[in-house]
């Protein structure tokens, strides 16, 4: 099994292709591989990969490392050892499953039954909706990738971006490296760094650097570049 968010950006498939198939040697081996992507900038969105000793193409995982602050970050980029943890994985479905049930064995029993109560139609499985709805909300990394001792990891550069925030989707935007980013209808006058994006209203940005402005419908954000990791304070204050 490859395991891929839908919505990464990659700029080398065939880089994203040659590691797929180192993973797939490993996985082959009863590995858990994640796919470690050469940390570039010291960002604080991402978790890490510590490497570990080789193993074949790749090498075991020290460690898993959530989100660090810049300092921790910055040191990690020094340091050489550490890569983005991109959420993409590979393994045999057999292997995961007795991982799973090792590590999350609440989780396996409710989707053995929620698949063992599905509807079949053809090549088409709808699991059971009941029993799906019991299963937890966890990822693959926090139910069983940083708790199984066959945790392996291949390194790739692939011109990846998960574009997690404006900030990501501004870089992904601009690959001819300009000035600026307008996407529907504004201006940036004196002023570098910054995108507008914006559904409907005219949007004027006048000497403001590295910011980003989105209009959508009645909803308007203004953000620094370097505070888009912080949205999600909004959002909350705002459903709050």
């Amino acid at each position: 099994m490859l395991v891929c968010p839908s919505d990464h950006h990659i700029v080398d498939p065939q880089a994203f292709r040659d590691a797929a198939g180192a993973a797939a040697e490993l996985a082959s081996e009863d590995h858990l591989v994640a796919f470690g992507i050469q940390a570039t900038a010291p960002e604080t969105g991402y978790g890490y990969l510590h490497r570990g000793p080789p193993l074949g193409a790749g090498y075991e995982v020290q460690s898993f490392v959530e989100k660090p602050d810049l300092a921790t970050a910055l040191g990690f980029l020094a340091d050489g050892g550490y890569a983005w943890n991109g959420g993409i994985f590979a393994f045999k479905a057999g292997t995961y499953l007795n991982e799973l049930e090792k590590h999350r064995p609440e989780i396996a029993i409710a989707a053995a039954a929620a698949l063992e109560k599905g509807v079949r139609s053809g090549s088409d499985i709808r699991p059971d909706a009941d029993c799906f709805a019991t299963i937890s909300a966890e990822s693959v990394d926090y139910a069983v990738m940083e708790n199984t001792g066959r945790a392996a990891m291949i390194d790739v550069s692939m011109g990846w971006s998960d574009i997690g925030n404006w900030d990501a989707l501004l870089r992904e935007r601009n690959p001819a490296n300009e000035p600026n980013v307008v996407v529907g209808p504004g201006e940036i006058l004196g002023a570098t760094g910054s995108m507008i994006d914006s559904d409907g209203p005219h949007v004027t940005l006048i000497g403001v650097d590295d910011t980003v402005v989105v209009v959508d419908g009645d909803d308007v954000l203004v953000v620094a570049r370097d505070a888009a990791q912080r949205i999600g304070e909004a959002s909350r204050c705002r459903n709050s």
